[in-house]
């Protein structure tokens, strides 16, 4: 079988893309260690800094679609980390975290500041706030 190298592009959007899921990966890897993806751990701390909130509200903070939040919810829900506070028949259910929740942001925190002080060692100092502003600019600036 022949050795077969990535393909180095000039597409902005595979190399952003090459990129995330890079980077997700090793935050992935980080978080093993409290049981947790880096989307859920990130997912988490929304809940934690929103408090009660609604899908459409965790939605519109995290800047993720609804079926997305419902997918993680439910992930997170299962293993007892966030409770569902609607009523029957409510149209719109309310999400809180539980102490368990709470103490695995706790457990996550440390993998997730290990993460983020290799990647700034590995970017540099100033790269790093060149990167937040160059990401800023995709996030907000482009519309489609």
């Amino acid at each position: 079988m022949r050795e077969i190298s990535p393909r180095k592009s000039p597409c902005y959007c595979i190399n952003l893309k090459r990129a995330t899921n890079t980077i997700t990966k090793f935050y992935d890897k980080k978080m093993e260690s409290a049981g947790l993806t880096a989307s859920q751990f990130s997912l988490l701390n929304d809940i934690r800094l929103l408090g009660t909130c609604s899908k459409a509200e965790l939605s519109e903070y995290a800047k993720l679609d609804k079926s997305t939040i419902t997918r993680n919810l439910l992930i997170l829900r299962d293993k007892g980390y966030v409770k569902d506070l609607s009523t029957n028949g409510s149209r719109e259910s309310q999400v809180s975290l539980t102490d368990l929740g709470l103490e695995k942001i706790e457990e996550g925190n440390m993998a997730w500041k290990e993460a983020q002080e290799y990647i700034k060692e590995k970017v540099g100092g100033e790269n790093i706030v060149q990167l937040k502003k160059i990401l800023d600019v995709i996030e907000n600036d482009l519309s489609i």
